[in-house]
Formats: C-alpha cells, structure tokens, sequence
C-alpha cells in the first residue's frame, strides 16, 4: 500500500467517524443514553481525533523536515492516538464524576511516560 492510499484512508476513517459522532449527538440522547451509547460515542470521538491528530501531525512534521515517510507516519500516528486517548479519558473521567485537578495530573502523567517511553525506545 503506498503512502498515499494510506493518508487517504485514515482520513476517510476519521470522516466517517466524525459523521458517526455527529449522528450519535444528533440523533439519541447521549445525556439520558445507557452505556452502549456512550461507548459508540467516545469510540466514535477516539477515531475521529485519533485520524485527525495524526493526519495534522503528518503533514506539519512533513513541511518541518524531510525524514522519511515511514517514521513520520509512526511518529504522528503514535502521537495522534495519544492526544485522543488522554481527551478521551478526560471526557469519560468527567462522565463518571472523578474529573478532579489530580486525577487529569495522574492521567497526564501517565500518558507522558507511554510517550517518553516510545521515545527511549526509538533512540535504541
């Protein structure tokens, strides 16, 4: 698969994720919604910022420096589902009522050491 077949489905994914978590905010009531709804709605918002975030992260690390396709892809992706899981679990934090300055500092926390552990990793 070549590379930009590759952008062009990830950013056709997060479209229709995107779309998919417009149509759950707009067509059922995710206030008032039993758990099945609110999993289809965080799922939906993961991949839609996870495609997103990675998409954006591509093409600014792209016009930034001239690595190779590849390790930018690895990077921005790796990156970009980072971003969306701590947004996310920021939101399903506050859903659930335990959205506190500690509990977000403990869940940054935690999401930083994933990606400096990425990052050691990449140096070896």
């Amino acid at each position: 698969m070549t590379h930009k077949v590759y952008l062009w489905g990830m950013g056709l994914a997060s479209f229709l994720a995107f779309v998919s978590f417009a149509a759950i905010l707009l067509f059922v009531s995710p206030e008032g919604g039993n758990a099945g709804i609110l999993i289809l709605l965080f799922l939906s918002l993961f991949l839609a910022l996870c495609g997103f975030f990675g998409l954006l992260g591509f093409f600014i690390r792209r016009r930034m420096n001239n690595a190779l396709i590849d390790s930018l892809l690895t990077t921005s992706f790796r990156e970009g589902t980072l971003l969306s899981l701590l947004l996310v679990g920021f939101l399903i934090m506050k859903v659930c009522q335990v959205f506190y300055w500690w509990t977000a500092l403990i869940f940054l926390i935690i999401t930083a050491a994933i990606e400096i552990a990425f990052l050691y990793q990449e140096k070896e």
